[in-house]
């Protein structure tokens, strides 16, 4: 072949004349092999087909098994309270006006009652400044109606008799605990003023820790001076709770006889 014959541009145009055919033909051939061949097991495709399939099977099972005891639950609880029988006796935090329990302690009287082996705290025993803290917490309740300094509500009607001083603050233990479960009502005469509280049971916890902390502290505060309230005597009190609502007549006398203690 001579020189004459050889021309640069037909080799360059049949060059990328064959290679656009040689494409064309790859992108046909796997675009066909796409569209009519389906996937085997083995291939990318089929194994995660597989795995999909299996985990909406678990999945399946599990909301199956799920129901299941939830259904279950609901028949053994339903059957449960059903054979239960209502308890017969009545929790005394739990006592209701009105109830069986509050008439039976109601037919045993209505005066405060110290029951037999109340613990008695020495009239000089130590307070302890953690239960005067906690105290002066809680009596915040009891201020709206005693003042803020235990000075009591003279000119609202005189219903809430002051603490400062009161023959009854630092009288008898047993007549405070018993306020705390059972509420006041009717006149009742403090430092020579006739006052007529209205309270029901007082709207504080009725742990023993809590009502003996602020009772302690209106015995030994706003120039008080008396022995503290334990716990242990709080307790030995839970008898009045359920009890009616005390008079001021129901209240030991705030002045000890001879021989006797305030405790």
């Amino acid at each position: 072949m001579g020189s004459g014959n050889d021309n640069p541009l037909k080799r360059f145009s049949s060059f990328w004349l064959g290679l656009a055919l040689f494409g064309a033909f790859g992108l046909a051939s796997l675009v066909l092999g796409i569209g009519f061949t389906k996937p085997g097991e083995d291939s990318f495709y089929g194994i995660n087909e597989k795995r999909r399939t299996a985990i909406k099977s678990e999945i399946e099972k599990a909301h199956a098994g799920a129901l299941e005891a939830v259904e279950s639950s609901f028949s053994t609880v339903g059957t449960q309270f059903l054979e239960t029988a209502p308890a017969g006796v009545e929790k005394p935090e739990f006592v209701l006006p009105g109830s069986a329990t509050q008439k039976n302690k109601a037919a045993g009287g209505s005066g405060v009652v110290v029951p037999e082996g109340f613990p008695v705290v020495a009239p000089d025993a130590p307070v302890d400044p953690a239960v005067m803290e906690k105290g002066k917490l809680t009596f915040a309740v009891c201020s709206a109606c005693h003042g803020l300094e235990g000075e009591g509500m003279y000119h609202i009607n005189k219903t809430g008799p002051p603490l400062a001083g009161s023959e009854w603050v630092t009288g008898p233990v047993a007549n405070l605990i018993a306020i705390q479960f059972r509420g006041l009502n009717g006149p009742i005469e403090v430092k020579g003023e006739t006052y007529t509280p209205v309270a029901p049971m007082a709207p504080l916890p009725l742990d023993n820790d809590s009502i003996a902390a602020v009772l302690t502290y209106i015995r030994n505060s706003f120039g008080n001076k008396a022995s503290p309230v334990t716990p242990e005597q709080v307790e030995a009190m839970r008898g009045e709770l359920g009890k009616p609502m005390l008079s001021p007549a129901d209240l030991l006398p705030p002045v000890p006889t001879p021989g006797t203690t305030p405790n």
